[in-house]
């Protein structure tokens, strides 16, 4: 029990270190790449939806975070919530299925095209959006290919 306590309480850690590091992520992205720190409108609609999917994909992986962060914590207080969370985080079809679908290699490649895409948005519009559509299009494979490889193991 103790071993599983360490185990939550690690991954408690790594998950806060991850939401602290996404508003310094944001605000230097701000600071050094474009300049200002308040967002301004720029003079098309692409820049506008680029900046507004930037900021809306940095917030809902806040938010996803935050909410993780509280079930771990209210799981660490049930002994019964943690066997389950433990038995839950073990268990290898479920284990198979992350890993066959790229689930881990995914979510960091989108978000690294996402800031990709911030980047490249003073450069050329064009090349911004298409990092969008490509950070989008990998987030739906691994949904399709997760809901293919539950129904099919």
């Amino acid at each position: 029990m103790v071993k599983i306590k360490v185990e939550l309480g690690k991954m408690i850690k790594l998950y806060m270190l991850l939401l602290v590091m996404i508003p310094c992520i944001m605000l230097g992205m701000r600071i050094f790449f474009i300049g200002n720190i308040l967002p301004g409108l720029k003079e098309d609609f692409i820049s506008n939806a680029v900046e507004g999917f930037f900021i809306g994909f940095n917030i809902s992986l806040m938010i996803l975070l935050f909410i993780k962060i509280m079930k771990i914590k209210i799981a660490i207080k049930n002994d019964e919530m943690m066997k389950k969370y433990y038995t839950f985080m073990n268990d290898e079809r479920r284990v198979l299925i992350k890993t066959k679908s790229g689930i881990p290699l995914n979510i960091v490649n989108a978000y690294v095209i996402v800031l990709a895409s911030h980047l490249f948005q003073g450069i050329n519009i064009y090349i911004s959006v298409t990092c969008l559509i490509i950070a989008v299009l990998m987030i739906f494979q691994m949904i399709i290919l997760k809901f293919y490889y539950m129904k099919t193991m």
